[in-house]
């Protein structure tokens, strides 16, 4: 029984060394990877955290309309994050460029949760995915993330209501006249050093031009939307978005 006691409190002492404080860089060796683990659009929550779901008061608005303006300086340093993207889009990267020193991080997040131990040896989760970018930013001494999320539409307009109606475009067939697309855009901005965050939409562009026809005759016939076309929404949209954000955080 003396035996079994000692191996147990050996199990033990062993397991509190391995929850004792140390540095991050230490830790991260002893984290392995899980390929199988499927990857997924970033949530709300990955990005802001508890932030988005905690209650709000009144005091707590108006501390944040007194806060500093939140600013990113022509050329600075930032890294740019496409939702569910292993990069951003090459022209979403280059428009960017113009203005900033751009670096990119993976759109994915790992939702598997792993537990590592905090400094009173109690099990906690790890990092959530904007604390471990915005350690990787400090790294690289970057001074803001970039996040957007994208979603192209296809709308019809409906003689009946008198107006256009939009769903998620999925590579399907539009027919008939009067089809145009659009691509939305929301960014997340945090601030590496603080954590601090904002968030908005800009106005979206819309392709109106007609749509290329497949079938014969005088007929609207079928029309196919091209790659080509979607790109030159994206590049639009891109554009206007990038100017939006310079205009406003400079």
């Amino acid at each position: 029984m003396t035996i079994f006691r000692g191996m147990l409190f050996v199990f033990f002492a062993l397991m509190l060394v391995g929850c004792s404080s140390s540095s991050i860089d230490a830790r991260k060796s002893k984290v392995g990877s899980n390929s199988s683990t499927p990857v997924l659009q970033l949530t709300d929550k990955d990005v802001f955290g508890n932030e988005a779901t905690l209650n709000v008061s009144e005091e707590d608005i108006q501390n944040a309309l007194e806060g500093e303006r939140f600013s990113v300086p022509l050329h600075s340093a930032v890294i740019l994050v496409q939702s569910g993207n292993q990069a951003p889009d090459v022209a979403m990267q280059q428009e960017l460029s113009k203005y900033y020193t751009v670096s990119t991080f993976s759109g994915f997040t790992d939702k598997k949760k792993t537990s590592t131990c905090n400094k009173d040896g109690v099990d906690a989760e790890n990092m959530n995915y904007m604390q471990a970018l915005r350690y990787i930013a400090a790294k690289g001494k970057q001074k803001a993330i970039l996040v957007y999320w994208g979603r192209l539409e296809a709308g019809k307009y409906d003689p009946v209501k008198k107006e256009v109606l939009w769903s998620e475009y999925k590579n399907e067939k539009m027919t008939g006249t009067g089809v145009v697309l659009r691509y939305l855009l929301r960014f997340a901005l945090v601030d590496v050093a603080t954590g601090e965050w904002a968030t908005y939409s800009p106005t979206n562009y819309e392709y109106s031009e007609p749509l290329p026809r497949t079938g014969t005759g005088t007929g609207t016939g079928t029309g196919d939307i091209t790659e080509q076309q979607i790109m030159q929404l994206r590049k639009k949209t891109y554009e206007r978005a990038v100017a939006d954000f310079v205009n406003r955080y400079k």
